[in-house]
């Protein structure tokens, strides 16, 4: 195999053209380690670091980025562009409040903070270039806590009050302070119990997590604290499935038993003020010191006006000019004046722009979350550990938002801006890094099976790309017409002319036919490239695989495109281990499933590239005769159908595949497949109610 890859997989069959990496060693790579490792070990206590930090890493991802970028040379993978989305959507969905409900005051002054998030993407784009950006990060996460600790036991010892009285704010206040440091901490995690690393390496790990406790308890910020139960309970489901018995149950006791000790400790605010809670009066005037009231209050404000306004919102200076009116009517104190926003970001959302904005917000949330979550049942075992720190910090920053409107201040949105860009461009320079390592040697045999029928214009691609890496090439034809059998035979000696029984059973037939260990199921119309090959050898590298099969995602490409969106886009399960998975019997779309339906599947990162029509005739004819075996099958199994209930059908797969599984993000192409498999779905169902009528 090649001993480097393309860092995204042809668009084509032409290397897709991609901005150069930056090295590590080089003064734009330096430049970029050393402005992460300040952010991350100053911003949290010296006052405009996180912010100039956030600034000048999207202002030279701007200029590295754009002569292409006005060239239209980039090419984006799906899970970039879903990052891109998630901020476009948000900050155009929040300027369009802006403009549909007036551009008021607080509009203009929120106008500049709420466009910094726009440099999420060239802050991403630029680091996801630079080698040797993980030390920066990991140092730098754990320097901050450290320090951020350090300042607390200071604070706490000198016996003077702050700002804050007893509260440490650092460069901020209690609520970001205590929020971010906490994610620090949790973020952490994996160099704690990572046994590849040095002994003093996770001993720092240990103090930075610990003093990053300390430093959030000292806070006083109760509502970060209410990530640790859903933070636990994804480490039971990720980062502990990859531990020993000990560190699986003694990692998250010893956060519950600190949190509990800080909790109890005299003189530790984070306690007193969860104590409070036990005594606040929700029901009456709210008092200027118990913040749980007066957040109750503003929520209650805000839950009022959203009963008229839910679908649209206020827009930015709505619920201003309503607490005023509160005030002013004596609902409210006049001292109520000091607030600005309802202390809850998705209330924020919803009374800016209705339901619009809080889709939107819980879209920028959940494509990172997705992201990092699904590294879990990947391949890559050191990516995985870069994951975990975005989806903390992602955790973190999604519930301090039940608390507090995160996008209403400045520190909010640069510590989410600086998180998440760094996050995920760790995430792909890591993955990069695992791939293009040393080839691994297989422990674990593979078979790859295939089954064809007059496929000779586009087989030898598919056999091409596994030919020389497979152990076995079995492949089954039912009776082609063309040159097709002679061409598998070029490279292999498995080849063998069968009856048609149907796809499921002839599938099962090849798998069973197969000597491997691990099958790896491939349809004529699909090839791999270096990426997946590398990760499928991961993967068969290890004694004993995480999962008994992979789930491998389609990158379709028809109609001269590439297609990233759509059910078309899907994961089928195609890689497993022989002896665990079977064929259904279904004649057309039918599935490899585990024998034991409990059995863990994972999901590779690495992308099957699916040629799915050779033209929109030959996609009509596929169709047509899917969608007639389709139609007997069903009648076969009892389902009916009506002419009217097939319209409507197809209309909710057309709406499903252009809107809820984003195929208006691929263009003319998205809207030509969604327009194919709609007639798809309503031509089968119309089959299927003319053999309903029969009977």
């Amino acid at each position: 195999m090649p001993s480097s890859i393309s860092t995204t997989e042809p668009e084509t069959g032409a290397v897709a053209r991609v901005k150069r990496r930056i090295a590590a060693d080089s003064l734009l790579g330096q430049t970029c380690a050393l402005i992460v490792f300040v952010a991350l070990t100053l911003g949290l206590l010296v006052p405009k670091v996180a912010g100039a930090a956030f600034l000048l890493l999207g202002a030279l991802g701007v200029i590295w980025l754009e002569p292409g970028l006005l060239r239209g040379r980039w090419v984006a993978t799906r899970d970039e562009r879903l990052l891109t989305l998630s901020v476009l959507a948000f900050v155009g969905v929040w300027l369009l409040a802006w403009l549909g409900h007036g551009l008021d005051e607080v509009g203009f002054d929120d106008v500049g903070r709420i466009l910094r998030l726009l440099l999420i993407v060239p802050i991403y784009s630029l680091l996801s270039r630079v080698d040797g950006l993980e030390r920066a990060w990991w140092s730098g996460l754990a320097a901050g806590a450290l320090l951020a600790g350090a300042y607390a036991l200071a604070f706490a010892l000198s016996g003077h009050s702050g700002e804050w009285a007893e509260r440490v704010g650092g460069s901020t206040n209690p609520i970001y302070f205590g929020g971010v440091v906490l994610a620090f901490a949790l973020m952490l995690l994996p160099r704690v119990a990572d046994g590849s690393l040095p002994a003093w390496k996770r001993l720092i790990a240990v103090a930075a997590v610990a003093l990053g406790l300390l430093a959030s308890a000292m806070s006083g910020s109760r509502g970060a604290w209410l990530a640790l139960p859903p933070l636990l309970a994804l480490y039971a489901v990720t980062l502990a499935t990859r531990l020993n018995r000990h560190w699986q149950i003694g990692i998250p006791m010893g956060l519950l038993g600190m949190a509990v000790l800080l909790a109890l400790l005299p003189g530790v605010p984070l306690g007193e003020r969860f104590g409070e809670l036990l005594v606040t009066d929700l029901r009456g005037t709210p008092d200027p010191g118990d913040t749980l009231a007066i957040r109750w209050a503003l929520w209650e404000l805000s839950l009022a006006q959203l009963a008229e306004h839910w679908a649209f919102g206020l827009g930015p200076g709505g619920f201003r000019e309503a607490l005023e009116q509160a005030i002013a009517a004596g609902t409210l104190p006049a001292w109520f004046d000091e607030y600005h926003h309802p202390h809850n970001q998705y209330l924020s959302a919803l009374l800016i722009a209705g339901v619009p904005g809080l889709a939107t917000l819980l879209l920028l949330f959940g494509v990172s979350a997705r992201r990092f979550a699904l590294l879990w049942s990947s391949g890559l075992e050191r990516t995985r550990l870069i994951g975990w720190s975005g989806l903390a910090a992602v955790t973190v920053l999604a519930v301090m938002a039940l608390s507090e409107s995160v996008f209403q201040r400045n520190s909010g949105i640069i510590w989410l801006g600086l998180l998440i860009a760094c996050a995920h461009a760790l995430v792909k320079v890591r993955q990069r890094h695992e791939l293009e390592a040393r080839p691994a040697e297989r422990v674990h045999t593979l078979s790859v099976i295939m089954i064809c029928r007059d496929e000779a214009d586009r087989i030898e691609r598919a056999l091409k790309s596994v030919a020389g890496w497979a152990d076995q090439i079995v492949v089954l034809d039912s009776g082609s017409s063309d040159e097709t059998v002679s061409i598998c035979r070029r490279y292999t000696d498995q080849v063998e002319v069968t009856d048609w029984p149907g796809f499921g059973r002839q599938k099962q037939r090849a798998l069973e036919r197969a000597t491997g260990d691990w099958i790896l199921s491939l349809d004529a119309d699909e090839w791999l490239g270096d990426t997946l090959r590398r990760e499928i050898d991961l993967v068969l590298s290890r004694p004993h695989p995480h999962y008994c099969g992979y789930r491998i995602p389609w990158l379709t490409h028809a109609f001269d495109a590439t297609l990233r969106f759509g059910r078309w886009s899907r994961a089928p399960l195609r890689l497993a281990r022989r002896d665990a998975v079977r064929f259904t019997d279904a004649p057309v779309h039918e599935k490899l499933v585990p024998v034991d339906p409990a059995a863990p599947v994972g999901r590779l990162q690495g992308v099957l590239h699916h040629q799915v029509f050779r033209s929109e005739q030959h996609a009509r004819t596929k169709l047509a005769g899917y969608a007639e075996l389709q139609a007997e099958h069903r009648r076969r199994a009892g389902r009916r159908a009506t002419r009217s209930g097939a319209r409507l059908r197809a209309a909710l797969n057309w709406i499903d595949n252009m809107l809820l599984h984003g195929a208006v993000l691929d263009g003319p192409a998205g809207w030509r497949m969604s327009r194919i498999q709609a007639r798809y779905t309503l031509d089968k169902y119309q089959r299927l109610a003319a053999l309903s009528r029969r009977r």
